[in-house]
């Protein structure tokens, strides 16, 4: 029987992601550049996820985590859940094409991909729930995750080597 401790790097995944999961959906007010940064680490991860450790059971996560985010913060099913679900179909599609990206490659990848997913959605709920687009919010963001993305990579590269 695996103990807690012999958890596989997917595994170690799925509870970072459930463990900022639940502080992002709770903000304090007091603390919102970790919330910003949260916010940019849990795409970051949900992108990474997606392309290295692509799995059937990805979708269900991805639409758990989308229809959580959207259900919390705007009480309706929309751009959380399309964007996830959208970036996994995606992926899928183009993943023969990013196997053969180097390492390089596969990082400005994940920071276009992070960026533009994040930008998407508060794009989405602009058009579907007329939230009003907050430029320096997205400013915030864009520089959130670019200091963040190469530490985090880094950071993910060694959790994989988790067997």
């Amino acid at each position: 029987m695996r103990s807690f401790l012999h958890l596989t790097s997917f595994q170690v995944y799925n509870v970072i992601l459930l463990v900022i999961f639940a502080i992002i959906v709770n903000p304090i007010n007091d603390l919102l550049i970790l919330y910003y940064s949260l916010y940019c680490i849990f795409h970051f991860l949900i992108i990474y996820l997606g392309i290295y450790h692509f799995r059937k059971s990805l979708y269900i996560i991805f639409f758990l985590y989308g229809l959580g985010l959207d259900l919390l913060w705007i009480n309706e099913i929309g751009p959380h859940l399309l964007t996830f679900v959208f970036l996994l179909l995606i992926l899928q599609f183009f993943k023969k094409y990013i196997i053969s990206f180097n390492y390089l490659r596969i990082y400005f990848f994940l920071i276009l991909l992070q960026i533009l997913m994040i930008f998407i959605e508060i794009f989405l709920t602009f058009i579907l729930f007329n939230n009003p687009i907050n430029l320096l919010f997205m400013i915030k963001l864009f520089v959130l995750s670019l200091v963040l993305s190469y530490p985090l990579f880094i950071i993910f590269s060694k959790i994989d080597l988790i067997k």
